[in-house]
């Protein structure tokens, strides 16, 4: 089963990034079989982990959180196809050679599925805590260390970090805050 293996290696890149690159390098799995069998199911589950939020609070609304879930599924989804295009649009000039879209797919998989679990954790958690939120500050690190899967240019790296930072890391949390700006709570 793709999702377990996809789970793993997360768990992985956590515990070493550097290794667990390694690791994904050499699974060499397909990223639309990642994508479909691996992140969305993920991404599924991270978005039904908001009713958690029942057993904590009893008196919110079922409608709120059925909206959370629509909107939690909505922004790491979306967040895939900016990364794609951005990492598209601006990464083959920063690399050592030819750019691999199926690793750039699957850095993108691995890293929005990084933050969905950030997400799983504070949805698990009966009041927001300061660690995590610093937990997305960790997923860059993380994906700071997949410079050498992806074959990061010494002069392509600043804009790798920017291009990950605003179009993996950022946009999450963006989404969310606009949905919080047009719904009610």
């Amino acid at each position: 089963m793709l999702l377990l293996y996809y789970l793993r290696d997360m768990i992985q890149l956590v515990l070493a990034p550097v290794k667990g690159w390694e690791d994904i390098s050499a699974d060499g799995l397909d990223a639309r079989q990642l994508l479909v069998k691996g992140l969305i199911p993920f991404v599924a589950i991270v978005s039904l982990s908001v009713f958690v939020r029942l057993i904590y609070n009893p008196d919110i609304a079922v409608i709120v959180l059925i909206q959370q879930v629509v909107i939690s599924f909505i922004k790491y989804f979306v967040t895939y196809f900016i990364a794609t295009f951005a990492f598209t649009l601006y990464l083959p000039g920063v690399t050592d050679g030819e750019l691999s879209m199926t690793k750039c797919h699957t850095f993108i998989i691995y890293g929005t599925g990084l933050l969905a679990l950030c997400g799983f954790i504070q949805n698990l958690m009966p009041v927001d805590m300061a660690l995590v939120l610093v937990l997305p500050i960790y997923v860059f690190y993380i994906l700071w260390r997949g410079l050498r899967y992806l074959n990061i240019s010494f002069n392509g790296i600043g804009t790798f970090m920017l291009i990950t930072l605003f179009a993996v890391v950022v946009p999450p949390y963006v989404i969310q805050y606009f949905f919080n700006l047009i719904l009610p709570s």
